[in-house]
């Protein structure tokens, strides 16, 4: 089944995500925020309309907690910023962006690349790479982060190891972080045992492409990965779906190969994929 084209933009959008009504969002790569409104299942009735912005700067992830707040990832501003609708004296709504977190112990960070809630605990777990290109496989400095938003108490998975960490998810019990490190080409996995305590091991090493950019994860355990390249190296994106334990079950192509984000549809009928080369956000209909 081939994938379908949801929207094309005259720059290229990222970070595929639902918000709490249901609506799809992405983020532009110059800080625009979309919302896409119609139903999902036609095409002719599927549109996309300015939400708001972000910081401007280098944005790449962006993801809603519980209460419907937007946060975005910003590489160029190393930090996560969120927008909040303020409600003015005259019953109108405004959008404030504001810095949610810049550092950690002082020092700040690289740039937050990805982010995803625990629905359960409100947990913010996040990567931080900097830009393309600033951490690699000669110059491993990123992270992973987790935030306690009670007390914005914040603390690393795994602190100036990685190769671009990119991609973040977790598993359908919220008990397992998956980590797309892109420059190794794997996938990474942190276990919860006890809880708040955090093992990191490789869960799937991939071979071919560049590198693994972004993950979403389906009620059932299965895995999809975003396996990213480069346009000049191949015209087709491949996403690589393996179950919980780490087992290939299944691919799915897309035009264009550098994909740059992942997300399933509420009801998972669909695979949602942001590709940067075509400028594209596609739809693909899961079977099953």
């Amino acid at each position: 089944m081939q994938a379908q084209v949801l929207g094309r933009h005259d720059v290229a959008v990222s970070s595929p995500t639902f918000g709490p009504n249901g609506d799809l969002f992405t983020i532009s790569a110059s800080g625009d925020i979309f919302r896409y409104t119609g139903t999902m299942d036609y095409d002719n009735e599927f549109s996309a309309e300015p939400w708001g912005n972000s910081s401007g700067g280098q944005p790449h992830g962006l993801e809603f907690d519980n209460d419907g707040t937007a946060f975005v990832c910003d590489a160029a501003h190393q930090a996560i910023f969120r927008v909040v609708n303020v409600k003015m004296e005259d019953g109108m709504q405004r959008q404030e962006i504001e810095p949610y977190v810049r550092d950690y112990e002082q020092s700040p960070f690289l740039g937050p690349n990805s982010l995803c809630f625990a629905r359960q605990t409100g947990m913010l777990y996040f990567t931080d790479s900097g830009p393309f290109g600033e951490t690699s496989i000669q110059n491993p400095r990123g992270s992973v982060f987790a935030i306690y938003p009670s007390i914005k108490l914040l603390i690393p998975l795994c602190l100036n190891t990685l190769a671009h960490p990119c991609g973040v998810a977790l598993s359908p019990d919220e008990r397992n972080i998956y980590v797309a490190e892109t420059s190794m080409n794997r996938i990474l996995r942190f276990t919860q045992h006890p809880p708040q305590v955090f093992h990191s091991s490789v869960f799937y090493q991939m071979s071919g492409r560049f590198g693994p950019t972004a993950l979403a994860v389906a009620s059932n355990g299965d895995i999809f990965i975003a396996h990213f390249d480069f346009a000049e190296n191949t015209q087709s994106g491949r996403v690589v779906v393996i179950n919980s334990d780490g087992d290939v079950t299944g691919h799915i192509s897309v035009p264009g190969a550098e994909i740059t984000g992942l997300s399933l549809s509420p009801d998972e009928r669909y695979l949602i994929v942001a590709e940067r080369s075509t400028t594209s956000l596609y739809r693909h209909a899961l079977v099953g």
